[in-house]
This record gives C-alpha cells, sequence and structure tokens, in this order.
C-alpha cells in the first residue's frame, strides 16, 4: 500500500514559544523568572524515579505515565470571533497569542495580517499588514506577547523583530537575511536574547540524520551564538523510492525560557538552558501507535483535496486524477514503523509543557495534550475540545482555531479549569 504525505517543514510552523516575558523598551530587556533546576533527591515516586548524573536531572517513567490531569477546557468557550456579522473575516490563521486580560493578537498569513481582539472577543483593529514599512509585516512564523498590550513579532518576511506595545510601533531589530531565512523564533530569555532553531533546510544531505541547530540571537548587537545541534530531519529517499507518510522529525519548542527538543522516535524530552547546556531529561515507556488503514486514508484525502495547490495547471477532472495517483505513489506506508510519539510541543506562562497527540495532517487539531511541570513531572492527559487546534495557553486561558463546514476558519477562547 502507497501513501501521500503533506510536505511538511518540520520547524517552520512556529507554534513553539515560552512562558510570558514583560517586555521593556527601549532596550528590549525581558525579565524572565528562572526555571526550577533543583535536581532533588533520587528516589522513586509513583513510577517516576529521579535521579542528577552530573548536573543533569534525570526523570524516568517505568511505564506510560498517567492519563488523566487535574486541569481541563471549559465546555463552552469563552468567546468566538469570525463568524458574526461584525467579526473580522479570517483567510486563515497561522499563530495567534493570548495577553494577560484574555484579549488576543492573531496572524492572518492569508490577509497578511496582525489582528487584535478585545477581551470579549471584540475586534479592536489591524495592527500590522503586509508592507516593508515600518510596522509592516512580511511574514510572521512566530509572535510572543507580554501583560496587556506588548507584542513582539518575528518578522521573517522582513528579516526584523517587530515590537508594538499599546497598540503601536516601538522598535524594530534587524535580523541578518541568512539567520532570517534559517531560523525562526522559538522563546526568548532573561538578558532579551532570542532563543532560536533550524527552520528550512534542502533536500539530498546523505546522513541518516540532518543536523539543525540552536541559537541565541542577541537584539541589542544583532549577534549569532550557536550553542547546539540536534538530530532534525530524517533521511528523505529520492524521488524514485516510496517514502514513510508517517515522517519523524527532531522537534523545538522554547518553554520558559529554555530549550525543550524532543524526536518522535525517541521516548525522551531535553530542556537545554540558553547556552545549550542540558538541565533535565525525562524518559518514559511509551505505548506505541502503528499506522492502519484508516491513518492511510486520512493522509490520502488530504492528498486529493490539496492536489490541486501543487499544480494549478491540473485544470482537468482526468489531469487532477492523475496528479492525485502520481502524488500517492510517491508513498508507501509500513505498517511495521511506529507512528510519531508527539506533535509540536509547546510551552505556557507556567513553563508547562503541552505535548500534543499525533495527528496525520499537519496543523489538524490535536485531540489531546500530555502535560509535563518544568521538572518533569508528568501531570496527565487533557482532552482538547473537539476540532479545536490549540495555537496558546496563559492566564488560564487557551486560545483556539476552528474550521466550519466551509473552511472559514474562526478564533475560540476556552477557559482552563482547575488550572
Amino acid at each position: 500500500m502507497r501513501s501521500p504525505a503533506t510536505n511538511r517543514d518540520h520547524a517552520a510552523d512556529g507554534r513553539c514559544r515560552p512562558g510570558r516575558v514583560p517586555f521593556l523598551t527601549p532596550m528590549l530587556a525581558l525579565a524572565l523568572a528562572a526555571c526550577g533546576t533543583d535536581t532533588g533527591d533520587a528516589g522513586d515516586t509513583g513510577g517516576m524515579t529521579v535521579a542528577d548524573s552530573a548536573g543533569v536531572r534525570i526523570v524516568e517513567y517505568a511505564g506510560t505515565p498517567p492519563a488523566d490531569a487535574s486541569i481541563a477546557f471549559a465546555p463552552e468557550p469563552s468567546y468566538r470571533h469570525g463568524p458574526g456579522p461584525d467579526d473580522y473575516i479570517f483567510s486563515s490563521i497561522w499563530d495567534g497569542v493570548l495577553f494577560s486580560d484574555g484579549s488576543a493578537a492573531v496572524y492572518d498569513p492569508g490577509n497578511s495580517e496582525v489582528v487584535l481582539l478585545g477581551p470579549d472577543g471584540t475586534f479592536r483593529s489591524v495592527l500590522a499588514s503586509q508592507g516593508e514599512g515600518p510596522g509592516d509585516v512580511g511574514f510572521v512564523p512566530a509572535m510572543f506577547a507580554s501583560g496587556s498590550d506588548s507584542l513582539l513579532l518575528n518578522d521573517s518576511g522582513n528579516s526584523r523583530f517587530t515590537l508594538f506595545a499599546g497598540g503601536s510601533l516601538a522598535r524594530t531589530t534587524r535580523i541578518p537575511q541568512a539567520v532570517s531565512y534559517a531560523f525562526s523564533a522559538n522563546g526568548i530569555v532573561a538578558d532579551g536574547r532570542i532563543l532560536m532553531s533550524s527552520s528550512s533546510y534542502r533536500r539530498g544531505f546523505p546522513e541518516d540524520w540532518l543536523a539543525g541547530y540552536m541559537v541565541r540571537f542577541d537584539l541589542e548587537t544583532e549577534g549569532v551564538d550557536t550553542v547546539a545541534t540536534f538530530d532534525w530531519v530524517p533521511f528523505v529517499p529520492p524521488d524514485d523510492v516510496p517514502r514513510n507518510p508517517f515522517p519523524h522529525a527532531g522537534l523545538v519548542a522554547g518553554v520558559g525560557g529554555e530549550f525543550l527538543y524532543g524526536r518522535t522516535d525517541i521516548p525522551q524530552l531535553t530542556w537545554r538552558r540558553p547556552d545549550g547546556s542540558v538541565r533535565q531529561i525525562v524518559r518514559w515507556q511509551p505505548e506505541w501507535v502503528y499506522p492502519t488503514d484508516e491513518h492511510w486514508e486520512v493522509f490520502a484525502n488530504n492528498i486529493r483535496e490539496t492536489a490541486h495547490t501543487y499544480n494549478p495547471q491540473a485544470q482537468t477532472d482526468e489531469a487532477r486524477a492523475e496528479l492525485v495517483e502520481s502524488m500517492l505513489g510517491g508513498y508507501e506506508m509500513n505498517p511495521d514503523q511506529p507512528l510519531p510519539l508527539f506533535g509540536i510541543p509547546f510551552g505556557d506562562d507556567e513553563s508547562r509543557v503541552w505535548l500534543g497527540e499525533f495527528v496525520v495532517v499537519g496543523r489538524s487539531p490535536s485531540p489531546s495534550y500530555s502535560l509535563l511541570s518544568s521538572d518533569g513531572e508528568w501531570l496527565g492527559r487533557v482532552e482538547a475540545p473537539e476540532g479545536v487546534r490549540i495555537i496558546d495557553v496563559a492566564g488560564g486561558r487557551a486560545l483556539g482555531v476552528t474550521t466550519d463546514e466551509m473552511g472559514a476558519e474562526s478564533v475560540v477562547v476556552y477557559e482552563l479549569v482547575g488550572s
């Protein structure tokens, strides 16, 4: 059996961000409470073994960690924005962040605009639109909020970071073009430097895994400091060799001012300090999930629905059918190779890790999230509202995206109960 897979850029999604930090202008000093690094005493608590190895906290679970978390999403959203007659009409939603008062900033690359919503979900304004001038945006792979009105944009389209405060442009900082192309922002550390990791690559490398890089970008000096490497992209076979429709990847997030790294075929997460040194490693024994015909059908249907975007010249039904058949023929499902253990992780404002359940089609809603504390304690699994893609968690709220039967996207905000 053969199957297709979406062409996923494993690190360019921009969904990885740290907990909230305050932005101080004009120096952009970003104060961040330090994450707990106390390794504690070695011991075993409820199947969790904690030990110290040369200053690195090692947390190991004898089996699959417990499923139930102490927090849950409220039954209904606090607000929804998108379907109403006075609402902003989103073309597509790439990313968004919550401010401390429950208001939100949302980036819509289809309209090339950053939109502000009030705490009750009403439309406030378009903060930035497509352009190259001060306060304009090109493409925004990542954004970071602080307090009730400060927003930092990683604008790779214009090779710069742009800070807005109180709804006005506060400052722009140039990013060297090579850095802007190759890296996307993950988070911010206390000294104002930006954590970034690899975001684009070219096929054809001979190694089993292509190395990615973790770097710190200094907003004041515009200097780049490489602090660590990681296994990033697995070997991609030539075009005449079928590929795995459910490929593994090395994923990086920014959580609490640190790098978080995981490879989706290895049950291990690694926390790295901003200087690249390892602070903590968590290991567990997963219940592996293997691909089935159902996974393949989800994947194949996505190819059928999106094939025309790969070749707009295929105008007739016959041409589209040939294109779909050709694309599907480039992939082969291996039922003996397990699915990725998780999707792209992200951090919240309490330095917790949200580890999304793997989904076949990229940027589809994860049905559930495993929640881990900053010290590696597995807090359980949180069931997400059906059909809601979570893009940020802060202040006891979750910001998500829904898509209706016509493909129109809306923003929703949920309270977290028990958070």
